[in-house]
């Protein structure tokens, strides 16, 4: 299954990231939070795309978030 890593969070805008989870999948904020508190406290983490996903919309925020993000098998 594919996956979008997200690496490092230097200039990260933590809310954001938060935001562009919870608008884009279907992650509640309280597990969108959550990843991004594991993304600061492992500085990765992985997050298994689903088709329910809006993936542009995911990157695109994601991205205005300053996060590093990657795609994975």
């Amino acid at each position: 299954m594919p996956k979008i890593l997200i690496e490092g969070f230097e200039k990260l805008n933590k809310v954001a990231m938060s935001k562009a989870i919870n608008s884009n999948t279907q992650f509640n904020l309280k597990e969108s939070k959550a990843i991004t508190d594991k993304l600061l406290a492992n500085r990765i983490v992985e997050i298994p795309i689903e088709a329910s996903f809006n993936i542009v919309g995911l990157l695109s925020a994601l991205n205005s978030a300053n996060a590093n993000v990657k795609f994975a098998e």
